[in-house]
């Protein structure tokens, strides 16, 4: 991912790499998503938003982002192509969006995927995951609850905690939440 010069046959060649910008794919259009969407423009990122549920996924709410998909996220997931430039964030909070959403992504080369909830919340899901057929290895992937522990309370804090933890781990840091 970086260019340089290497030798081939011996020969010195210069490679220049050109990488696409990295994606946030945001599941959940919530209160959260709007000012994670914002920091995550602001580092470079092209900024995806779903949500399975229209009163949420509107273009007034949404005006900044790249893409508002409008869809269940087990559908939505599969058509964007996650790869290695792609981080996931499923933050609806509500089981039957997040798990199949998070089965999506943990099936896929993305480098960072996090999920919203209490380490209660968290342990309900990994048993559901598993009940899917998810492994444990699958679910090791997931950084829950989301974000490095700054204390975030407020949906601009744990936005915040969470482009922080999503860089810690674009920058090889692992992204250890403490």
């Amino acid at each position: 991912g970086r260019s340089e010069t290497v030798e081939i046959g011996g020969r010195r060649i210069f490679i220049e790499a050109h990488l696409p910008p990295p994606r946030l794919i945001i599941v959940g259009a919530v209160h959260i998503a709007t000012a994670l969407g914002r920091f995550a423009r602001e580092l470079g990122f092209r900024v995806v938003v779903t949500d399975a549920r229209g009163r949420f996924a509107t273009p007034e709410r949404f005006p900044d982002v790249d893409e508002l998909l409008l869809g269940w996220p087990n559908e939505i997931l599969p058509r964007l192509g996650l790869d290695e430039f792609s981080y996931v964030v499923v933050i609806t909070h509500d089981a039957k969006l997040d798990n199949p959403a998070l089965l999506a992504a943990i099936r896929s080369p993305a480098p960072y995927i996090g999920a919203l909830g209490s380490a209660r919340t968290h342990a309900r899901r990994v048993k559901a995951l598993k009940e899917a057929g998810a492994t444990d290895e699958e679910i090791a992937r997931i950084h829950a609850p989301i974000g490095l522990d700054v204390g975030a309370r407020r949906a601009e804090e744990i936005a915040l905690a969470t482009m922080a933890q999503i860089i810690a781990v674009r920058n090889g840091r692992g992204g250890s939440a403490q």
